[in-house]
């Protein structure tokens, strides 16, 4: 598996499909691509989302996620769960990861 962060509009889609060969992807959901583009949004719909049931069926995959965790810290409660468990996440699959880049202005630098 190969995990990709950045801010949002930075061109990570762009770049996991030149720099990956990712020909197709789901937005926003746990489909049956091998590639899931927007995985803080997969986490705010289903907040149990299975992402480890995902991983098993697409050992291979890219997963793209947002960094959520910069800025001001959010007054809503929910909102700062929803922060927290992004950035769990995306700790925990950087472990299991292959390689984690990090993008920004469509340019990736690998940091595993």
């Amino acid at each position: 598996m190969v995990l990709i962060i950045g801010g949002m509009a930075q061109g990570k889609l762009d770049f996991v499909r030149r720099q990956l060969g990712v020909t197709a992807w789901s937005t926003g959901v746990l489909g049956a691509e091998d590639c899931v583009y927007g995985l803080q949004d997969v986490l705010r719909a289903q907040p149990e989302a299975d992402v480890d049931g995902w991983l098993r069926a697409h050992p291979d995959g890219v997963v793209i996620c947002d960094e959520v965790g910069c800025g001001v810290t959010p007054l809503d409660r929910t909102d700062r769960e929803w922060r927290e468990r992004v950035g769990r996440t995306c700790c925990r699959l950087a472990e299991r990861a292959e390689a984690v880049y990090r993008v920004r202005c469509g340019l990736g630098a690998r940091i595993k």
